[in-house]
Parts: C-alpha cells; sequence; structure tokens
C-alpha cells in the first residue's frame, strides 16, 4: 500500500513561487535584450518607480484641481456676460460650443446675477495666478524626470503666455468637438479623432518650454502623441458617463 504523497505546507509554496518568480524574471530580462518596445516598457516603469512617479502625478493632480476651479467660474460667469450682452438665451449659447445640462444651467443662472462682472474679474485674476502655479508644476515634473533636478526651474513671462495659448487652444478644440457632437454623433466621432494631432501639436509646444533636457523636438513627439491620446479619453470619458451623472444628480437635486 503506497502513502499518499506529503502536503506541501505553506512554507514550501512560498518558496516555489520565488523560484517561480525568478525564472519569470530572468525570462523577461532575456526577452528584453531581444526586443525595443519591451525594453522601452520596462524602462519607462523602472525610471517612474525611481522618480516616485505616483508622488509627482498626485501633487500635479492638486494644481489641476487649484487650477479647475477659478477656470470653471470664469467660464460660468464669463459665458453669462456674453449670453447677456448678445441677448440669446443661455441654453442656446452653451449648446452652440458643445455644452449642455448643468453647464447650461450654471450659466443661464450668472447671465441673470448682478454680480457677473465682479466674479468674471476676480475669478480672471486667481485663474492668472493658478496657471503660473500649474506650468510651475509641470516644469518642476519635467526637469525632475530630464534633468534629475529642480533647482533651476523658472517661469518666464513667454513660457507663460505659451503655455496659456495652448490652454485656450485646447479649449477651443475640445469646445469645437462638442459643437459638432451636438449637431451630429457621428461628425463628433470624426472631429474628436481628427483633433488628436492638433492636441498632440499643442502639448508639443508647451513641452519645449519646459526643461528637457538636450533632447530635440523630435523627442518629444511620443510623449505629446501620448498626451493627446489620453486626453482624448477624458474628454470621451467626460461626455458619455460624467455629463450624464452631472445631468442626472442636476435634475434629481438642482444645480450646484
Amino acid at each position: 500500500m503506497e502513502l499518499p504523497p506529503p502536503r506541501r505546507t505553506l512554507l514550501g509554496r512560498l518558496a516555489a513561487w520565488v523560484e517561480q518568480a525568478h525564472a519569470l524574471r530572468a525570462a523577461i530580462e532575456s526577452a528584453r535584450g531581444r526586443s525595443a518596445a519591451l525594453d522601452a516598457t520596462l524602462e519607462t516603469v523602472e525610471r517612474d518607480s525611481h522618480l516616485g512617479g505616483g508622488i509627482l502625478a498626485g501633487a500635479l493632480s492638486y494644481r489641476l484641481f487649484v487650477f479647475a476651479l477659478p477656470l470653471a467660474f470664469f467660464l460660468v460667469s464669463g459665458l453669462g456676460l456674453v449670453a447677456s450682452a448678445l441677448g440669446v438665451g443661455a441654453h442656446r449659447l452653451v449648446n452652440s460650443v458643445g455644452f449642455a445640462g448643468v453647464v447650461a444651467k450654471q450659466v443661464e443662472v450668472a447671465s441673470k446675477g448682478s454680480s457677473s462682472w465682479w466674479a468674471a474679474l476676480t475669478s480672471f485674476l486667481v485663474l492668472v495666478y493658478a496657471t503660473r502655479v500649474l506650468l510651475r508644476a509641470i516644469a518642476i515634473i519635467h526637469s525632475l524626470t530630464w534633468e534629475r533636478s529642480a533647482a533651476s526651474v523658472k517661469v518666464k513671462p513667454r513660457a507663460l503666455g505659451i503655455f496659456a495659448a495652448a490652454l485656450v487652444g485646447q479649449m477651443l478644440l475640445v469646445a469645437g468637438v462638442g459643437s459638432v457632437g451636438h449637431q451630429t454623433p457621428v461628425g463628433g466621432l470624426v472631429a474628436l479623432a481628427a483633433s488628436v494631432l492638433p492636441l498632440a501639436g499643442l502639448w508639443l509646444v508647451v513641452g519645449l518650454q519646459v526643461p528637457h533636457a538636450n533632447a530635440r523636438w523630435t523627442d518629444l513627439i511620443p510623449g505629446s502623441l501620448f498626451y493627446a491620446i489620453g486626453f482624448t479619453f477624458i474628454v470621451i470619458f467626460n461626455i458619455l458617463i460624467l455629463g450624464e451623472m452631472l445631468k442626472s444628480k442636476s435634475n434629481t437635486y438642482g444645480a450646484l
């Protein structure tokens, strides 16, 4: 009568898993030398871990939030002033640039308020400061990534102007895509796909204004394309998911 094989202990299983992990790592390192794409991907992951990419992303997210607040106030109050000056309905103006739902309600309220000029002016001044803070954060991250130091980062007026112009260009592109999508969904998808290259071009111009070591402008093209594609997915998320969520919440609880 044969005895059953002994059951593997937890320590034995852990040792086997460690051996498998080492074998997998050796196989990946071996394949890394034969595949340029795999080598670039692993190098990016290792570089991100070395620089503390998660911490830098959290810091940049906070700067984006600080930037988005005055931007939202300025857009709502500004569109309200334009609607009041042109004598058109807020819904008509907002829909013409691709916004709808809760944004239209906010603009309609702003167009009827007596303090819209004050809100637009103060939010614009805060927006200028927040834009400079955001650009400095982006420049610091680029400096740490490309030059391993952020000691000499300075925000020049020319760079700030180019960055602000690029942001305005992005918003105009998004508004144009929204306007086309409001007329025809198929046209909106085509316009969204066509906006990838202009978005990449705008970010390439920004990338040339922040630290990038001795890299040529052609070396910045892959990162610019990656930014444009990521931004496009964010726009899709905002249109298909976030917009509908805000619309349903606004119908339930009213405009915030």
